[in-house]
């Protein structure tokens, strides 16, 4: 009596919970369906079935060809579910064969065979996903897409579908990146906006793309690509990074800051965000509040960068003794800054000791050869040191950089020439 009874009570739960499943099917919640489907554990003909409508509802043929002969053996009746047995024989039979065709290289023959399939299974996901992959393994990205959405149109639960439409917007992204690296941007942006219109929503070719305008200097049709990338990943400290940058470009302090301070929301140690709010608030007048933030980033890898600013602010300043404590802990943390050595060699001609200047400038040179700013300390120092000849060359160097060229004529013009070496033997 009491197995009886058990068995009952096990039956009447089963009932339930098959006609709970079905109730989300019959509704469309398939996602729901399918997982109470997958934590039930009933073995009936009721049951089986269900479980073949909904793997076939989510293109897992093998799956549903798995619980339509269960339930079969289970009615141990044949003709009962011929219907489903012929189309889904049909069709798995029809996918094997044109697979067989794409996989031995007759690709165009493949999407002829596909192409005659949508059209006598046209309202199967499945089908337009592999016409989709054989205009994939062709290279036709465009007619790619085209049936990846379909399938995704006729099947949105499948999460595989929606997948190979990012996947091809990456290759995208991956080609453009190519061309950017080379400075190629003109083509990278052609490659980077075919990504995105693959897939709207890829913020990683939002965010190329977005670089790519700040590069060439079209800061407001960058940051709205930037911001609409921060729809997709409001989290992303590199892309608010770079917002801040391209209102930093549009002279937008207080939006630049906004940015670089959400950025250290979520990288509190990000010292290219730290390093740009240092920049703003030296060119807004406010030196204490930017030292304050370049000294917090000394040891980061953008450390002699930091010191530059530093140094220049004390210059700016002029206090020299500071700038001369900031210079060397530089060097000594960054040998090999050939900008740094530069600044000190200002400091030194400042200070007139042309000797330390003109060493300094020397090893600048010898890292970056023909950098117009030590060429042109270079000049200085061999000038008042009465080397005229030297102070010739290393001026006419730093005349190449347009920058330098008006100050360098200066120095060369004859009057004035003879006049800084007129103590000279």
């Amino acid at each position: 009596m009491y197995i009886l009874i058990l068995f009952f009570i096990s039956t009447l739960l089963s009932s339930e919970n098959i006609d709970d499943i079905q109730l989300l099917f019959d509704q469309d919640n398939y996602l729901a369906a399918k997982e109470m489907f997958e934590d039930s554990s009933i073995d009936t003909e009721d049951f089986c079935y269900l479980g073949y409508l909904i793997y076939f509802k989510f293109d897992d043929l093998n799956k549903a060809n798995e619980f339509l002969q269960k339930a079969i053996s289970i009615d141990d009746n044949e003709d009962k579910y011929s219907t489903e047995v012929d189309l889904l024989s049909e069709l798995i039979n029809d996918l094997k064969n044109s697979n067989k065709t794409l996989t031995s290289g007759f690709v165009e023959e493949a999407i002829i065979e596909i192409t005659e399939l949508t059209k006598k299974y046209n309202n199967n996901a499945i089908v337009y996903y592999r016409l989709g992959y054989a205009y994939r393994e062709k290279g036709d990205f465009d007619n790619a897409i085209i049936n990846y959405r379909k399938a995704v149109e006729i099947n949105p639960y499948k999460e595989d579908y929606r997948n190979e439409i990012s996947r091809i917007s990456n290759i995208e992204i991956a080609r453009g990146k190519e061309f950017y690296d080379l400075k190629e941007y003109q083509d990278a942006l052609h490659h980077f906006n075919k990504a995105l219109e693959y897939d709207p929503e890829n913020a990683g070719a939002m965010f190329r793309a977005g670089n790519i305008y700040f590069a060439i200097k079209d800061y407001v049709k960058a940051s709205e690509l930037l911001e609409k990338g921060l729809i997709f990943q409001n989290n992303n400290y590199k892309v608010l990074y770079m917002l801040g940058r391209c209102y930093s470009a549009l002279n937008d302090n207080e939006k630049a800051i906004d940015f670089y301070n959400q950025a250290l929301s979520f990288k509190a140690d990000y010292s290219k965000a730290i390093f740009e709010k240092g920049k703003i608030y030296n060119s807004m007048g406010d030196f204490q509040t930017s030292k304050q933030l370049l000294n917090q980033i000394l040891s980061s890898s953008i450390s002699s960068k930091a010191y530059e600013l530093l140094l220049d602010i004390e210059i700016g300043l002029g206090d020299y003794d500071e700038a001369f404590i900031i210079g060397e802990k530089a060097i000594n943390q960054n040998p090999d800054s050939y900008s740094l050595l530069t600044r000190m060699a200002t400091l030194y001609n400042e200070k007139e000791n042309y000797d330390k200047a003109k060493s300094l400038s020397k090893r600048s040179l010898k890292i970056k050869r023909n950098y117009a700013p030590a060429s042109f300390e270079l000049g200085i120092s061999e000038l008042f040191l009465c080397n005229k000849l030297a102070a010739k060359d290393a001026f006419n160097v730093a005349k190449r950089d347009r920058n330098y060229r008006k100050a360098v004529n200066d120095y060369l013009k004859q009057e004035n020439f003879d006049y800084y070496t007129k103590d000279c033997n």
